[in-house]
């Protein structure tokens, strides 16, 4: 099986391109394009592009997410590529080892499955105990205790009005020491959030 690759260049670059074709010479690299910031600083500096001194002439550089640079069917990955394009039945012949490649990733996340282990008498049982002591019976401790997440204990269960008037009275008192910059911005992010859920 056997491929042309075809150049699409401006027509000032034909003569360059033709010379390397017919030559046979090595096309020049080029390590990096100078940019407006410095590698060492990454700072905003525009010394780097008016002292940069290169050639005119042909380079060849690749884009950093292809190996080189080209979108035909040699680098261009298959899930890119549309159901119905013929190219994709020559990309397990040009690249065998795609499929494996992608394999060697390891996961993100790992992935746990669901139990559903509680029955009703448990349930019941951690409704009783967050009600009942709801200082030593917090959402962490009966999650621990019960092999569940503390999402699950606040949606199967909740506390008495006492302890809710408490723990509000509690955050009261924190915001009173709060500094009149941070209640401002926690005044901000209230109004932002019920413009988020508006009608």
């Amino acid at each position: 099986m056997s491929f042309i690759r075809h150049f699409h260049a401006p027509a000032r670059l034909e003569s360059e391109i033709s010379k390397v074709v017919k030559n046979g010479k090595k096309m020049q690299q080029m390590k990096a394009t100078a940019n407006l910031y410095n590698p060492k600083s990454s700072a905003s500096s525009y010394k780097g592009v008016l002292r940069a001194k290169i050639e005119p002439g042909l380079y060849h550089h690749p884009a950093h997410s292809s190996d080189t640079g080209s979108i035909n069917s040699e680098t261009f990955p298959r899930a890119f590529l549309p159901n119905d394009d013929p190219r994709r039945k020559f990309v397990q012949t040009l690249r065998p080892r795609e499929h494996q490649q992608s394999s060697w990733a390891p996961p993100l996340h790992q992935k746990k499955d669901k139990t559903y282990h509680l029955s009703p008498e448990q349930v019941a049982e951690i409704q009783k105990l967050r009600l009942e002591n709801p200082e030593k019976y917090t959402r962490k401790a009966l999650a621990q205790r019960f092999n569940v997440s503390p999402l699950f204990i606040s949606l199967i269960s909740s506390v008495s009005e006492t302890r809710s008037f408490e723990m509000a009275q509690r955050l009261d008192a924190i915001k009173q020491n709060w500094h009149p910059r941070r209640a401002i911005a926690r005044d901000d992010r209230k109004k932002r959030k019920e413009l988020w859920y508006r009608p």
